[in-house]
């Protein structure tokens, strides 16, 4: 912005020049007072002017704008005072003057604006405009200390979106308020023509809340944070309660203008305390046009209705299988090693068949189904996206449909995020890949929609898809095909299961670890709970538990009410 140009000040015979050291407050004062009902107008506006010409030019010179903008400016100060917002009903009511004079000096507002010394919220063409002075010019004026204007153009996208997080943080800290807030990033959209962001947000007619919360996202958005905690951005950004609950509810109940635009959405679009939320796809888009290169898009990955499992913090585990399971399982692990992986996936291409590997492992609880999927993706160095079958599930008719779409294009876009494609895994798939039932309820309907939808997902699936099941014979038909692979997972035979007790407790002597293999007809899971009550008894009573000891806590397994783990 240029510097203001400067200025000669004549003051015209028989106007008294007004002493320097009165508070400019008391010239605004002052000269407010003079306009009221002066039927302000083009042909009097010359004389009017004349007539107030000094202490006009006083407040021109501490502003550093032109004179008839300093009577404007006085106008609308002195109407602040009295009111919160000014209207231009006000100000033409005031000057008992005609609407279409302040209609005719539409510019003179502009100016003032520029030179940041009002802001002009017409709530994006919702309702009539209403203008403030600003808080730089307002402090200014009370405090009679001089005015260095604000504003001006930004860099670039960059600077703009600092800035935006420095006023929220201040806002956090109480130094200014929420409406202070509001004013700057009012300002900040309306007078900056340079940056692609705010003239795009224009475009939008959203009110100024929802325009600082895009401007908030977008900047966590450029920070590498895709998703922001929704409690937290609007305890940032508003300084009531009432005013932060009232935001959260349009939010939650879909009556906020971003979410019927579809420029937000929810983590796992599903509206409970603690939810994130993040820049949809096509605000992205909308926002940033052409200019969406300068982002680095996959700074993060943050998975929806799902669970991310970095294959890097999985533990390496003995697992031990009967020979079937064996044998099926290093298939599987020699398959999704990457070389393998690459030449099945082309010669599926080349044949027109689906480019997936979609796997059902099924059987008895505690059978080491969860264990060999953490297996298989530590020694092929694959990610796990475990998904959370209760957070698809909700109570509004179609949301959960939804939720089955999202999540596997959530997995798309992790597909393009890692390098290796991550495993998708249903763990404890009952609920969804059991038969499908005759419809008598709203539930029984969404688990079928559920159901057909995820089979539509599955027909050309791409990728790496786990489900492990604790049924036997209630797979649904539709889904027998859709698995490539279809393993079930036994109980450990009386040798496996040796193996297993030798493994958990090394201490055993070979005649006890063949004893309690053959004694109890335990899945790995039962073994790991003995085993760990083992240990505690060990470490309580300083000693060893005895063999005796050790198989009532195995009779305990059967009979008692111990929980047991899935995967060994």
């Amino acid at each position: 912005m240029k510097e203001p140009r400067s200025r000669t000040s004549r003051t015209p015979a028989g106007v008294k020049t007004l002493d320097a050291t009165v508070p400019i407050l008391k010239v605004v004062e002052r000269t407010f007072d003079k306009l009221k009902e002066s039927k302000l107008s083009e042909r009097n506006q010359g004389r009017i002017l004349a007539k107030l010409n000094a202490d006009v030019e006083r407040v021109a010179h501490f502003l550093q704008c032109e004179k008839d903008e300093a009577l404007f400016f006085i106008i609308i100060f002195g109407l602040k005072v009295v009111t919160n917002s000014v209207y231009y009903h006000d100000i033409i009511q005031y000057l008992d003057c005609n609407p279409f004079f302040i209609v005719s000096h539409e510019n003179i507002f502009k100016n003032l604006q520029k030179k940041r010394l009002i802001v002009k919220d017409d709530n994006w063409g919702k309702t009539s405009s209403s203008i403030n002075v600003t808080r730089e010019a307002y402090n200014a004026v009370a405090n009679n200390k001089p005015f260095h204007g604000g504003g001006g153009t930004y860099e670039n996208v960059y600077t703009l979106l600092q800035k935006v997080d420095d006023l929220i943080v201040e806002r956090r800290r109480d130094v200014i308020s929420t409406a202070e807030l509001f004013e700057e990033v009012q300002y900040m959209v309306y007078t900056d023509s340079n940056i692609l962001l705010t003239r795009n947000l224009r475009g939008l007619n959203l009110n100024v809340r929802e325009v600082t919360l895009l401007l908030y996202l977008s900047y966590q958005f450029a920070n590498g944070d895709e998703y922001v905690e929704v409690n937290e951005m609007l305890g940032m950004i508003f300084d009531t309660m009432g005013d932060k609950i009232n935001m959260k509810k349009e939010l939650i109940n879909k009556d906020a203008e971003v979410v019927k635009k579809g420029l937000v959405e929810f983590e796992n679009d599903y509206f409970l305390m603690g939810r994130s939320i993040k820049l949809t796809d096509k605000a992205i888009e909308q926002l940033f046009a052409n200019e969406t290169e300068i982002f680095d898009r996959k700074k993060g990955f943050k998975p929806q209705n799902s669970l991310l499992i970095d294959h890097e913090n999985l533990k390496s585990k003995k697992l031990f299988f009967n020979e079937e399971e064996k044998r099926q399982t290093t298939a599987l692990k020699q398959l999704l090693t990457e070389e393998k992986l690459d030449k099945v996936l082309d010669k599926f291409e080349a044949a027109g068949m689906p480019k997936g590997i979609v796997v059902l492992l099924y059987g008895d609880p505690g059978t080491g189904k969860t264990e060999t999927v953490y297996y298989l993706a530590k020694r092929t160095g694959r990610n796990i996206l475990m998904v959370d079958i209760a957070s698809i599930k909700d109570k509004y008719v179609g949301e959960s449909e939804k939720h089955i779409k999202q999540l596997f294009e959530n997995y798309r876009k992790a597909r393009e995020y890692y390098k290796k494609d991550p495993i998708l895994l249903f763990n404890e798939s009952d609920a969804i890949i059991s038969k499908r039932i005759e419809v008598t309820t709203s539930v029984d309907q969404m688990n079928n929609s559920m159901q057909n939808i995820l089979l539509q997902e599955l027909e050309n699936f791409e990728g790496i898809l786990f489900a492990t099941s604790n049924l036997n014979v209630n797979l649904d038909k539709a889904f027998e095909r859709r698995f490539l692979y279809k393993i079930q997972f036994k109980k450990p035979d009386a040798v496996t299961r040796e193996k297993i007790w030798a493994d958990k407790l090394p201490d055993l002597v070979g005649k006890d670890v063949r004893y309690l293999a053959r004694g109890f007809d335990f899945s790995g899971g039962q073994i790991d709970n003995v085993a760990r009550k083992y240990i505690l008894e060990n470490i309580l009573n300083d000693a060893a538990p005895s063999l005796q000891a050790l198989e009532k806590l195995c009779q305990d397994e059967v009979f008692g009410q111990s929980a047991a783990k899935i995967g060994f």
